[in-house]
C-alpha cells in the first residue's frame, strides 16, 4: 500500500469526527481501491460465506463500476455517513501500516502503465466480473476464494503501481470467466438430458 494512503489515514486520525466519507475524501483515489479490499477480506479463505457474499460482491462491483467511469468510489449517502470510533480507526490504521509493508514485499514490478484511464478502464471490467461471479450464492468450496484473489491482486496492483500483480489477478479473473462459461455449458447439457 502506498505511503500516500498512510499519510492521509495519519491525517484522518486527528479529525474530531471520522466517518466513512471523510476517510473517502482524504484517502481521495486510493478509497474505491480500499473499499474493495474491505469488503474482500472475508472471503480470501476457502470456504464460502452464503448471504455475505450477495451483499459484499455488490458493493465491490459498485466500486468496480466507478473505477471505470469515475474513477472514484460509489458510496450510498448512508454508507459515507457512518461513523467510525477513534479506537476502531486505530484498529484500521495499524492494520493498513502492516499491509502496507506486506504488499511493498510482494510489489516488485512498478510501471508507470497502471495509472492510466485504460488501465482502470480494464481493471474496472475485471473487478465488476469478479464481483458478479462473488456475489453467486454457490454453496461451493473456492467459489468465493477464486474471485476475491483476483479482486485483490488487481486492488494491490493499482496501489502499488505494480503491472505484474494486475496482470495476475486479470489472469484469474479470466479463469474465473471460463469456469462461469464451463459451468453453465454443462448445466445447460444436463437440463437438455432431463427433458
Amino acid at each position: 500500500m502506498s505511503a500516500r494512503l498512510i499519510k492521509a489515514l495519519e491525517d484522518v486520525r486527528d479529525l474530531p469526527e471520522i466517518t466513512l466519507g471523510k476517510i473517502v475524501e482524504h484517502v481521495e483515489g486510493e478509497a474505491l481501491l480500499i473499499v474493495c479490499l474491505v469488503s474482500i477480506l472475508p472471503f480470501l479463505q476457502p470456504i464460502p460465506i452464503p448471504g455475505l457474499s450477495s451483499i459484499l460482491g455488490l458493493i465491490v462491483l459498485l466500486q468496480g463500476v466507478g473505477l471505470m467511469f469515475w474513477s472514484k468510489p460509489l458510496l450510498t449517502r448512508k454508507m459515507r455517513s457512518l461513523n467510525i470510533s477513534h479506537e476502531r480507526f486505530e484498529i484500521i490504521y495499524k492494520a493498513a501500516k502492516k499491509f502496507s509493508n506486506f504488499t511493498t514485499k510482494i510489489s516488485a514490478f512498478k510501471h508507470p502503465m497502471t495509472n492510466t484511464r485504460v488501465s482502470h478502464i480494464l481493471c474496472g471490467i475485471a473487478i465488476v466480473l469478479s464481483a458478479a461471479f462473488l456475489s453467486l450464492p454457490l454453496p461451493i468450496p473456492f467459489s468465493n476464494l477464486v474471485p476475491a484473489l483476483s479482486i485483490f491482486l488487481i486492488c494491490i496492483g493499482l496501489l502499488e503501481e505494480d503491472l505484474v500483480l494486475i496482470l495476475m489477478g486479470m489472469g484469474i479473473t479470466a479463469t474465473v470467466l471460463w469456469m462461469a462459461m464451463f459451468s453453465f455449458h454443462i448445466i445447460a447439457e444436463k437440463l437438455q438430458t432431463w427433458f
